[in-house]
């Protein structure tokens, strides 16, 4: 039963009973691979039908214009569904590249093995309530970005991150340049903020974990 753990995580059974768990997800036509780190899983304009779950790792959404310029629209971790979205859409294509961050291991979903199983109405609503989570954390990011400083843009992000992970202290699985990338700034800017922020005693730092004070 290879994947199972990481659909039940998912939420994708959360509205069938405990009991139905094995036969729902025997009928599903689910797959499994493993990503070198900066290796693509989804380019702009492929057309898929099938959502991801990250098993391990990360992988980031990212959005390339023609002067070169690359914005990371978002950063899925461990126990993230991406690409929902553009599945469930009437086009079924993909607006983004989705990048492996690091060494990840990705499992797909057919959509079409959804609708074709006996508990396709219970799953869903599933994907109704994971599409309500997507379009929450979306929301966390334009609200990262109506922020027009870059120290309280950085604040908001750390801010939500302590409120997901219940901690003072996060990990930020993104590099430097990657994070000023998310946040829309240039690097050099970023990093010289970060400094004077824990100058400031407003946070720590050392390498990807970040403390709130």
């Amino acid at each position: 039963m290879q994947y199972l753990e990481s659909i039940i995580d998912s939420g994708l059974l959360n509205e069938l009973k405990k009991s139905d768990y094995m036969d729902a997800f025997e009928q599903l036509k689910i797959s499994g691979r493993n990503y070198k780190s900066g290796e693509t899983v989804f380019f702009e304009g492929d057309i898929i039908d099938k959502f991801c779950i990250v098993k391990k790792g990360s992988v980031r959404s990212e959005k390339t214009y023609l002067n070169g310029e690359v914005h990371i629209v978002d950063l899925f971790d461990e126990g993230s569904v991406f690409g929902l979205a553009f599945a469930l859409s009437k086009s079924r294509i993909t607006a983004l590249d989705f990048v492996s961050n690091e060494e990840s291991e990705i499992v797909f979903v057919s959509m079409h093995s959804i609708r074709k199983s006996r508990f396709s109405n219970e799953m869903n609503t599933a994907l109704n309530y994971m599409m309500a989570d997507s379009n929450i954390k979306m929301g966390h990011k334009i609200e990262i970005l109506a922020e027009r400083g870059l120290r309280e843009r950085m604040m908001v992000y750390l801010h939500v991150l302590r409120t997901k992970s219940g901690s003072d202290t996060v990990t930020i699985r993104m590099s430097r340049e990657q994070l000023a990338q998310y946040l829309c700034v240039n690097r050099s800017a970023l990093s010289n903020e970060l400094s004077k922020m824990k100058k400031d005693g407003i946070i720590d730092f050392k390498g990807s974990r970040f403390t709130l004070l």
